[in-house]
C-alpha cells in the first residue's frame, strides 16, 4: 500500500493529519507544518504592526512644541 507524504514547504518535516486538514480547509499556496505556519503569522504581525505604528508616527510632537527649535 502506498502511502503520500506531505512535507512542510520550510523546514521538509512530515506534516502531521491535523496539519494536512488545516491545510486544505484554509490553504495558502504552500503547506506548512504548525510551527512554521506560527513563524509565518509572527513575522505577518511585526510587519503589520511596523506599518500602523510608522503611519501613525505623522506628527512630531518635539518640533512642534518648539517650533523647530531644537531642546536642549
Amino acid at each position: 500500500m502506498n502511502f503520500l507524504y506531505y512535507l512542510c514547504s520550510e523546514c521538509s518535516t512530515q506534516l502531521t493529519k491535523f496539519e494536512i486538514e488545516l491545510n486544505r480547509k484554509y490553504p495558502v499556496g504552500t503547506l506548512y507544518c504548525n510551527s512554521c505556519n506560527d513563524k509565518k503569522e509572527r513575522k505577518i504581525i511585526k510587519k503589520l504592526a511596523k506599518s500602523v505604528a510608522d503611519s501613525l508616527n505623522f506628527y512630531d510632537f518635539e518640533e512642534h512644541l518648539t517650533r523647530g527649535v531644537t531642546l536642549k
